[in-house]
């Protein structure tokens, strides 16, 4: 799921929750909770982690293609 995925993500990046969060006007907590299925990510964010990390949104999205832009 999209959750899993955004933790996938931050690990590959090698960012903290914190660090992951604040490009994308996230707290860790919120971080946290997407992380752990307590929350959905909102929909306006994202596309923001997806521009800001280079992200495609089909990947982070469906799961489907690769996870970085060319």
């Amino acid at each position: 799921n999209i959750n899993s995925r955004i933790r996938e993500l931050r690990k590959a990046l090698g960012l903290s929750q914190i660090n992951f969060g604040k490009p994308v006007g996230l707290s860790r907590d919120e971080v946290k909770n997407i992380e752990y299925d307590k929350t959905v990510p909102r929909d306006i964010t994202i596309p923001i982690i997806c521009r800001e990390f280079r992200v495609s949104y089909d990947w982070l999205t469906t799961g489907q293609g690769e996870m970085f832009e060319d």
